[in-house]
């Protein structure tokens, strides 16, 4: 199945959005014209097909642009910082730099759509393991952008706000420990990711027997936007897949569930986990999302929405998949599951 993606993923993109929007142009949510198109679409007049549609078109649409800010970061970070760099700011003791990863969210305020490259390039620059999982989970929670929308939100709720970020930045050292317990020696990257990036990282140079050519601010530019249009391309085709099954997730199975089982709180835990997990919003907005559920749910249900989301959700799980190797996605998966499900049991 992945060795289909990968080889067909330009294909399958073009696809999913081609067809989306035309069922979105034969939804009620399409404002007619003077020059009508719907009737080219008549085949598309099932209802759940219009709905998912729509909520796909959303999520691709809401989540596109921060997939490219990633990008540009990535590919920024790719051609102008080098190993070097990375020392020269981040702390060689992992006691004292996983707790510093968790301050990298402020310097590069993005959210969970665009972290995984992010993440892959640091990585690739040779930042540590723990380091670079610890600010993969931090970040989208220990952000200006995230921290001022749980508070408008929620009203103004400092608390709600604070315990967020709480949750998130312990599960995410805890994490960062983990990592360095377990991986620091390891190789977590695919062999072709590294292939691939060795490559690319000597078309800047020039060299020959006598000459040693140092690339100019111009030319490493033109090579992070070079570099860019591939890195979209590999993490496009993931998205697209995850934004498609979480559409597929709130069109079939939508708040319903959630609302019928509210009143057996541990179920409700894990619903809303599950529901985060499938929604794959972005956090710069879900709190929005949970702040509707506060007269459904209890304290308990909706952290663990607030929490789980922003770390851990569909479509980043598929762009990891082009990067990292499964083993790591596996223990990355579980490990961050089971620190939330603790977190929330011991102290709400």
């Amino acid at each position: 199945m992945l060795r289909f993606l990968r080889s067909f993923y330009v294909e399958i993109l073009l696809l999913f959005v081609f067809m989306s929007i035309l069922l979105f142009f034969n939804s009620s949510t399409y404002l007619s014209s003077d020059f009508d198109l719907r009737f080219l679409f008549t085949f598309t007049e099932n209802g759940k097909l219009q709905i998912l549609s729509t909520i796909f078109l959303s999520i691709f649409l809401e989540g596109l642009p921060f997939i490219l800010i990633g990008v540009f970061i990535s590919s920024f970070i790719h051609a102008f910082i080098n190993e070097n760099w990375i020392w020269k700011w981040v702390p060689r003791n992992p006691i004292l730099s996983i707790p510093a990863a968790i301050l990298l969210g402020f310097a590069l305020p993005i959210c969970e759509c665009g972290i995984v490259p992010i993440t892959k390039r640091l990585i690739e620059k040779k930042l540590p393991v723990y380091t670079a999982f610890t600010f993969l989970l931090a970040a989208p929670i220990i952000n200006p952008v995230t921290i001022l929308s749980t508070y408008l939100a929620f009203g103004g709720d400092w608390k709600i706000t604070s315990t967020r970020i709480l949750f998130g930045a312990g599960i995410a050292i805890t994490m960062g420990i983990l990592f360095y317990l377990f991986f620091r020696k390891s190789q977590i990257l695919h062999d072709n990711v590294l292939t691939s990036n060795h490559t690319s990282s000597n078309c800047c140079e020039c060299t020959d027997e006598n000459h040693h050519h140092s690339p100019s601010w111009k030319e490493k530019t033109n090579h992070a936007l070079y570099h860019s249009i591939f890195e979209f391309i590999n993490m496009g085709k993931f998205f697209v897949l995850g934004a498609f099954l979480a559409a597929c997730f709130q069109t079939f199975i939508g708040f319903s569930i959630i609302q019928s089982l509210s009143s057996h709180e541990w179920v409700a835990i894990l619903l809303m986990m599950a529901f985060a997990f499938g929604l794959s919003i972005c956090s710069s907005s879900d709190a929005f999302i949970a702040a509707s559920f506060r007269n459904v749910v209890g304290t308990a249900p909706l952290f663990a929405f607030l929490v789980y989301g922003p770390m851990m959700d569909l479509k980043n799980i598929l762009m990891m998949v082009g990067s990292f190797r499964a083993s790591i996605i596996w223990f990355f998966w579980g490990a961050t599951t089971l620190l939330t499900i603790v977190s929330i049991a011991l102290v709400l």
